[in-house]
């Protein structure tokens, strides 16, 4: 600064005594002369390329970032995993004819309950019951021939082909009347458990073949939730701990079920393994959870109390790091941000646990530090985008201070 007061003092003596250069010329010869011009316009030319640098330099000031700005806080954290699935039961079933003939009673609907062993359709059985009466008979005269073929074998009448030739057309006769006894059977459908009729697929008077789909029963207390967690929540979670179980769709569904199943293996293609919830008894009450329906599954995997946590909204991250922007300097001389890495713990749909790093109470840029360099200036505004503190005065030019010292 004093180099630069002393050029300026140099060009003013110069200027003032160029005329002066000339009329001693004569004196000092014609090298003078020139000698004080270019001094002069060296002077002239460096003013003004301080007064263009100057201009630049306003022109390239920095102008402060507005941020929102909150402060570390202590609280408690729980950790959830939420994913969706679909309400299905364990024990459903579709039942099939084991007979063929025409259905000649349907005692269901839709939505009826029943209960196991219960007969909810018969099959027409005129041509089983013939098929059972000519298995009866058969089976009497072999048990006759079978008898008179044992005495003249222990008489030693007949030798041993003949008695062993009676004997296999008697047990061939019992294996017929077993399976048509078993046809007669068939021809009643009953329930294989307790449960409601969710889908009747035939109406009384059909003709149906053996195998064909006449019902669906469903047992809704065995309801549950088939979810997929990442690999690495795995340790996290135990059979027996509760999950949320909300509703999507339709409003106003939600229980608390209970971790049933862990599946032994995961799948390597997506790093998942399925975890079964359970649906506790009143989720499968009237306007509750229904088979196919979509639902979100929350489940705990960890909690802490008494833990630092800023909003989510705050954090920054570049490339595997984590980072916080706090506030350096005070209201009078402004506020510039202090980018500062931290370390992360568990998290909630709003909230982060900061591990290290920062302390409770510490400043922090909630809003606005999106592209915000370290050390840049910044001006704390209100959620509404209204500033805070008043402007700082600005500095005085270099120039008027130059000015004051030589006065």
């Amino acid at each position: 600064m004093s180099v630069l007061l002393v050029i300026l003092i140099l060009c003013v003596v110069l200027s003032v005594g160029v005329s002066a250069g000339f009329s001693g010329a004569r004196r000092l010869g014609s090298g003078a002369p020139l000698l004080a011009l270019a001094l002069a316009g060296g002077c002239d030319a460096r003013a003004a390329r301080d007064g263009k640098d100057d201009e630049k330099q306003d022109e390239k000031k920095e102008q402060p970032t507005p941020v929102v700005v909150g402060v570390v806080e202590r609280g408690s954290i729980v950790s959830t995993i939420s994913t969706a699935s679909t309400i299905e039961a364990e024990r459903q079933v579709t039942i099939h004819a084991e007979s063929t003939g025409r259905l000649v009673d349907l005692t269901v609907e839709e939505g009826d309950t029943v209960k196991k062993g219960q007969v909810i359709a018969r099959i027409r059985f005129d041509a089983q019951t013939n098929s059972l009466v000519r298995a009866n008979t058969s089976l009497d005269k072999a048990r006759v021939d079978f008898n008179r073929a044992e005495k003249l074998y222990n008489d030693r009448v007949i030798g041993e082909e003949e008695f062993l030739k009676a004997r296999n057309a008697l047990e061939v006769a019992e294996l017929d009347l077993s399976d048509r006894s078993r046809e007669m059977r068939n021809t009643k459908v009953t329930a294989p458990f307790d449960g409601t009729i969710t889908q009747r697929k035939v109406t009384a008077g059909a003709f149906v073949n053996n195998g064909a789909e006449l019902l669906t029963i469903v047992d809704f207390s065995t309801l549950v939730a088939r979810v997929f967690v990442p690999e690495k929540q795995l340790d996290r979670i135990q059979v027996g701990q509760s999950a949320e179980v909300v509703g999507k769709a339709a409003r106003g569904r939600r229980g608390e079920g209970k971790v049933l199943r862990i599946a032994p293996t995961i799948d390597a293609s997506t790093g998942t393994v399925k975890v079964t919830v359970s649906m506790p008894p009143a989720a499968t009450a009237a306007q509750s959870f229904l088979p196919g329906m979509y639902a979100e599954v929350t489940l705990t995997t960890d909690s802490r109390s008494d833990v630092l946590l800023v909003p989510k909204a705050a954090v920054v991250r570049d490339e595997e790091q984590t980072y916080l922007f706090t506030l350096a300097g005070d209201a009078a001389t402004g506020f510039t941000g202090k980018r500062v890495r931290v370390e992360t713990g568990l998290t909630d749909p709003e909230r982060i646990e900061i591990v290290k790093g920062l302390g409770a109470g510490e400043p922090v840029i909630l809003a606005g530090q999106t592209g915000l360099k370290d050390g840049a200036k910044v001006v704390r505004v209100d959620a509404q985008g209204k500033p805070i503190d008043a402007a700082p005065a600005p500095a005085a030019p270099a120039g008027d201070v130059l000015a004051k010292k030589a006065e």
